[in-house]
């Protein structure tokens, strides 16, 4: 059977790692359902993604690859933290989005439903201008997502602006979290200086905004988050609770892909390695460290007398400035050059972390707490050690020590000592309480994707809603 006319989807996330790979998931299982998808990124960013034309062709015909500018110099370094794309993609983007949409609805497959990240305002302002129904996906945690609309209440009480160095003064009075959540947790920057420079509740109020739309898309799992959802179900006109999006990916689907170009030697020496005797170090996508930091990290491991594969991105090091510090970095690259292994470790560019953390041979997983590495390690059963850096990636930390109880916290020190101890702490079973309760998350995880899962069924809705939109 033909696809419908009428199905015809389009999904556009932020341009950024983290947030591509749970759209591309989507937008598999989408096109799995019978829906044809266009996958929008930017320039960027569509450059990147791996054999695009085996994707789009040879595996998924119904999905096409669209990309537009994010109005930024090709030479431009991108870094998301630093608010350039966030300023130019609404000056520049924006207009390129709404004369997209129009060439689609003057053509043979209008584009009848818009899936848009959660942190964009405009592409959900430019399709609900052109009568587009559209839904917002969120690829962080519904405890974070929930973060922003309590942040008007924390500023009438005076919880914030909080002082400059009182980052863990604890937040009172948000549901779910009390005596949790702390300064550092919330989105965006809110002491007294940060907000003196720039106003956060722009950034606030444009997430608010987007109770506006159809419904709500997560990527999580209803016992992880239950407080938290049922919050923002109040919100939300519908809520959709579809994770972790990557295990209903690979129940749903038999054929399995890359989104990124990775280095699948480590596979063969995790092969050799005993059971659950590898730690995994990954900082993601985005965090960067000082060298003097990864030195830390480097000692802690080599001195934890365990094996390792650690991630390490050719971007992984700050940019340094001083000649000083410049010299430091060339010694710390020399060091771990020079370090003498006995087969003990691996160090790849980017690693198929999935398949990584679903190995036997992986003990525990040294991880920076972004969203998408916490959900592929709950549901694999991998208990983590956190360095929480930005974003959400705090309150993931503090969910996963202190909540779940299925990982260990560095909280703010990462000197060798405090790595090799929360090292061995994992990976000589110390707890076996944490032990269990990872083992108990990774089963509740598999059933939410199964067949009868809340995660699958909430899929199905999801996708009986899209087709139920008529086109104008």
């Amino acid at each position: 059977m033909g696809l419908s006319p009428s199905d015809h989807v389009l999904l556009f996330p932020f341009p950024a790692k983290g947030h591509i790979k749970p759209f591309l998931c989507l937008a598999h299982l989408l096109c799995n359902a019978g829906l044809r998808v266009t996958f929008l990124s930017t320039d960027h960013h569509h450059q990147k993604l791996h054999n695009l034309t085996h994707l789009a062709t040879a595996q998924i015909s119904s999905l096409h690859f669209q990309s537009i500018s994010d109005g930024l110099p090709p030479d431009h370094p991108r870094n998301v933290l630093d608010g350039q794309l966030s300023k130019s993609m609404p000056l520049v983007t924006k207009p390129l989005f709404r004369e997209l949409l129009l060439s689609y609805k003057n053509g043979t497959s209008p584009i009848t439903c818009v899936i848009t990240d959660l942190i964009f305002r405009f592409p959900m302002d430019v399709a609900q201008e052109l009568g587009i129904p559209v839904f917002c996906f969120s690829t962080f945690s519904a405890r974070f997502l929930f973060l922003y609309f309590s942040i008007p209440k924390l500023v009438e009480d005076g919880q914030i602006p909080y002082p400059e160095g009182n980052s863990n003064q604890a937040l009172h009075g948000i549901p779910g979290g009390e005596g949790l959540f702390r300064c550092k947790d919330l989105p965006g920057y809110w002491s007294v200086e940060a907000v003196a420079n720039y106003n956060p509740m722009n950034f606030v109020n444009q997430t608010l905004a987007t109770t506006k739309s159809h419904g709500l898309i997560l990527n999580t799992f209803d016992e992880l988050e239950a407080p938290f959802i049922t919050n923002l179900s109040k919100i939300y006109k519908k809520v959709y609770t579809i994770g972790p999006i990557h295990s209903l990916l690979k129940k749903s689907v038999q054929t399995q892909y890359e989104f990124w170009k990775e280095d699948h030697s480590c596979l063969a020496w995790l092969d050799s390695q005993p059971p659950r005797s590898v730690m995994f170090v990954s900082f993601g996508s985005i965090v960067k460290l000082k060298s003097s930091q990864l030195k830390e990290f480097w000692n802690g491991l080599v001195n934890s007398g365990k094996a390792f594969l650690l991630v390490l991105r050719s971007d992984a090091l700050t940019e340094e400035t001083g000649e000083e510090d410049e010299k430091q970095k060339e010694l710390v690259i020399k060091e771990i050059m020079e370090t003498k292994d006995e087969g003990r470790w691996v160090i790849v560019n980017w690693a198929p972390q999935e398949k990584v953390l679903r190995h036997e041979a992986i003990g525990g997983f040294l991880t920076h707490s972004g969203w998408n590495s916490t959900l592929e390690s709950v549901a694999v059963g991998v208990p983590m050690v956190c360095w929480p850096q930005i974003g959400d990636q705090p309150s993931n930390a503090t969910w996963l020590s202190k909540v779940w109880k299925i990982g260990v916290e560095m909280e703010d020190s990462h000197d060798r000592c405090t790595v090799e101890s929360r090292v061995r702490s994992i990976m000589e079973h110390e707890d076996k309480k944490m032990e269990n309760a990872i083992v108990e998350l990774a089963k509740r995880a598999d059933d939410r994707v199964s067949k009868e899962g809340t995660s699958c069924r909430n899929l199905q809705r999801l996708i009986e809603d899209i087709k139920g939109f008529k086109l104008n």
